[in-house]
């Protein structure tokens, strides 16, 4: 093992739709984290494991920081937030270029409180045609908020977020690999499947119900060259049910579809999926149904 290897826990923060995913999945080259253009798309806290041969950068990937009240689920994902900022060596607080509200405010406050080193990432800078008017922007965040440094990146583009890596990195401390350098994540392949089936559910329901959803994996099981997989959807409703199963069954077929053609391409398998939808009434407001739904925050720093 290199003595001069460094490896250590990187926390992204920011609020819902800023790109910590986004830019996740860009450095591990993968697709680890769902996306999309709805808000509290992440709900769990995720490791992402970067490793090289002189350095393991464990990212985690957050839910976004937000003002929503009321719900025991809201709660939740705002307090797996603030726990990840403590006991991490680095903290991104991403923000989007031209673009600073209440939540971001929020946000901040919570990166301040940490002792870690802070790093203001302005993303989606391909946005802004005159970059200039980005200086009285940063200005007024920096004001405000102390960080060590700034940088400028799109991270859909992949443009600059190499150069953010090399700071990360020379802020890591000299350590032993944390995980297993083939590892890409502390979650297993069910958790996985189960996320890209709530992707496709965000997609096409993202106006119609877009936070009383989540997704269980039920049976796993691998016979030959294919890989059965038997999945619930839940949700607190009995007229939610019948919008996700649709007209005789079209939404819930074409669901399956597009999901078990994402499935395929993370696992690199053929696969069997059958889907069933549930009704779990209220469960974003029950702290036991949160808990049994595997909504738990598990990382100990």
């Amino acid at each position: 093992m290199n003595k001069n290897y460094k490896a250590g826990y990187v926390a992204v923060i920011g609020r819902p739709n800023v790109g910590k995913s986004t830019l996740i999945n860009q450095v591990l080259q993968q697709k680890l984290s769902i996306v999309s253009h709805k808000p509290q798309t992440t709900r769990h806290q995720i490791l992402a494991i970067h490793s090289t041969k002189d350095s393991q950068m464990v990212f985690i990937d957050t839910p976004g920081i937000h003002n929503q009240k009321g719900t025991a689920l809201n709660k939740h994902l705002n307090q797996t937030a603030q726990s990840s900022s403590f006991g991490v060596d680095v903290v991104l607080f991403l923000v989007e270029a031209m673009k600073w509200n209440d939540e971001d405010k929020r946000a901040a406050k919570v990166v301040q409180q940490s002792s870690a080193k802070k790093i203001l990432v302005i993303n989606k800078v391909d946005k802004v045609k005159n970059k200039e008017q980005m200086i009285p922007f940063v200005e007024q965040i920096v004001n405000e908020f102390q960080f060590d440094s700034i940088h400028y990146i799109s991270a859909l583009k992949n443009k600059q977020v190499n150069p953010l890596l090399d700071v990360v990195n020379s802020h890591l401390p000299v350590s032993e690999p944390l995980f297993d350098d083939e590892q890409i994540s502390d979650r297993s392949t069910r958790f996985f499947i189960s996320e890209l089936i709530r992707e496709q559910m965000m997609e096409r329901f993202h106006q119609e119900l877009p936070y009383s959803v989540t997704v269980g994996v039920e049976q796993y099981e691998i016979k030959g060259p294919v890989h059965h997989i038997h999945a619930v959807i839940w949700v607190e409703r009995n007229n939610q049910k019948r919008i996700i199963i649709g007209k005789q069954g079209d939404a819930i077929k074409q669901i399956g579809i597009n999901a078990r053609h994402e499935i395929e391409a993370f696992i690199e398998a053929k696969v069997n999926l059958k889907l069933w939808v549930k009704v779990k009434s209220s469960w974003t407001d029950d702290i036991r149904a949160i808990e049994a739904l595997g909504y738990t925050d598990d990382f100990a720093g």
